[in-house]
């Protein structure tokens, strides 16, 4: 058994791990590198193995950072399974289109800047996006079985995964492999991006079983993190004093589960009395809507 690491080993996105047993190929995620200009020029490079001698795709949940390169693993090569649950099956294809919408936008913006720059004097150089709409259709035919929460499933011979609750966003999983070569056994979990107990639209994250090997995120593991109703209650305080001077809250938020967690804060403040009925929320994100 082979672990390797072709992503978020020295940061926290673009998560693209590699287990080699028995012959068979497995990588768990794909994702995305985000955060400025040098990592985007990550995604462009080579992955690091060959796509095509990949059997398997485990998917631990649908953020961009961790499914956002599926697209270009498959325009790379890759013709094997991809595995994860219902939940994250549905939400990856709304999120990868997404992705695929703005770097086509983002190669029209770079010819249309180059050809200004050039004004005709010189050859404005084609600008391709890292995928396309189609490119990102035809990843979707590559999604096969669906995994199903604490039930295994037989991969190959002596390779085994179980997908367990994460607790991070809907249909996040942790994802356990147990495998056998030459007769020995190992048992590798993959964290994935953990949730925390006690939140009011996902279940609590499912206690792993105890492994061999644990490859674990520390997205957040420098920082503690307030408590969750006295950070309700700052939020509640501020639209209470913004509204009472005539002003606008804005709430920036990632779109996929913050949107909606901080959604259901509101219409519970409101419907408590905490805040004042007569206020209105607006929702401009066409991915939180969809």
């Amino acid at each position: 058994m082979k672990i390797a690491f072709h992503g978020a080993d020295r940061g926290v996105t673009g998560s693209c791990h590699l287990v080699t047993c028995g012959g068979k190929r497995i990588l768990i995620d794909c994702g995305l590198y985000q955060g400025g200009h040098e990592l985007d020029e990550e995604n462009h490079q080579p992955f690091g193995f060959d796509p095509a001698t990949v059997n398997y795709l485990l998917l631990t949940h649908a953020h961009l950072d961790h499914c956002g390169r599926i697209p270009l693993l498959v325009k790379r090569g890759f013709q094997g399974e991809i595995i994860t649950t219902s939940a994250s099956r549905d939400l990856a294809k709304l999120v990868m289109l997404d992705a695929a919408h703005l770097q086509e936008e983002e190669a029209e913006w770079r010819m249309r800047k180059a050809a200004r720059h050039a004004r005709g004097k010189d050859k404005v150089e084609t600008v391709e996006p890292l995928y396309t709409t189609l490119d990102t259709l035809t990843s979707l035919d590559y999604f096969g079985r669906t995994a199903v929460y604490d039930q295994a499933l037989e991969l190959d011979t002596g390779i085994r995964a179980t997908f367990i609750d994460a607790g991070h966003i809907l249909g996040s999983a942790s994802i356990v492999l147990d495998l056998e070569e030459q007769g020995r056994r190992r048992r590798v979990l993959f964290s994935g991006d953990l949730g925390y107990g006690g939140r009011v639209i996902l279940r609590d994250p499912t206690l792993p079983p105890r492994a061999d090997v644990v490859v674990m995120e520390t997205t957040y593991g420098d920082r503690r993190h307030k408590l969750l109703q006295p950070s309700i209650e700052e939020l509640y305080e501020a639209i209470h004093d913004t509204f009472r001077r005539g002003g606008n809250v804005i709430i920036p938020s990632f779109a996929l589960e913050r949107t909606q967690e901080i959604l259901y804060y509101l219409r519970e403040g409101i419907n408590d009395g905490v805040l004042p009925g007569s206020i209105q929320v607006f929702l401009d994100s066409p991915m939180a809507i969809s």
